[in-house]
């Protein structure tokens, strides 16, 4: 059983490379899939590893190269196929969410900082909101019918630009972002967080998939907002 951690983290990087396969035709349901898969095995081998304690330098280092494919690889090309599917002509800076991922999970592994919460925004929560985005591109047909698609000065090159910008200032910067796994000790911090997960499940109702992209910013704010406030 004590190979059963790496197992997992191996197998998140397996899911994220599948994913890369159904981004050339922006197959949707496929890269979800995928996704879902990656962080669920993300989510169960550091808990596993601690459970048989054989957390080691190995699979730390696992973790975050895995973590590199599926969530800095993988959303940086999801980002760059986004634009370029609306023919902007910087749909290449996508792969900027890709160099801001790498940047943090090097500082990740250095980090002797120990907290409940994040520091940055995780790099799977930013998958999720670049996915959001792709699924409201293709669902909700966003950006589609603008003129002058393909001019660098467009509304969606320059909603494409601010997005990558905030995406990598976000996960890099020393802003605490909560942690669901942590467990809030008084009454405020409860009921902000029931109220998070409240308007969460609301927009997922209401967009589906879609929602990520309001969700993942919902969540740095309302992290701001505790820090802040309690």
């Amino acid at each position: 059983m004590l190979w059963v951690p790496n197992f997992l983290t191996i197998s998140n990087a397996f899911f994220g490379c599948i994913a890369l396969i159904f981004i050339k035709d922006l197959q949707l349901e496929y890269i979800t899939i995928c996704i879902g898969a990656a962080l669920i095995c993300d989510l169960f081998d550091g808990y596993l590893a601690r459970k048989l304690k054989v957390n080691g330098d190995l699979g730390i280092q696992l973790d975050s190269l895995a973590d590199m494919i599926s969530f800095g690889l993988l959303p940086g090309a999801l980002m760059a196929k986004i634009g370029s599917s609306l023919s902007s002509p910087i749909f290449f800076l996508g792969f900027f969410i890709t160099l801001g991922s790498l940047y943090r999970l090097a500082r990740f592994n250095i980090s002797k900082t120990i907290s409940d919460d994040f520091v940055g925004l995780p790099t799977p929560a930013n998958t999720l909101m670049i996915l959001g985005m792709a699924w409201g591109v293709n669902e909700f047909e966003i950006f589609q019918d603008q003129e002058n698609q393909n001019s660098i000065w467009s509304i969606f090159s320059i909603a494409f630009s601010l997005i990558i910008i905030m995406s990598v200032y976000v996960m890099n910067s020393s802003l605490h972002v909560i942690s669901l796994k942590s467990r809030p000790t008084d009454w405020k911090s409860m009921t902000l967080r029931l109220s998070f997960v409240i308007i969460s499940i609301v927009l997922l109702i209401i967009f589906k998939m879609a929602a990520f992209t309001f969700i993942i910013p919902l969540l740095v704010l309302f992290s701001a907002i505790e820090r802040k406030l309690y």
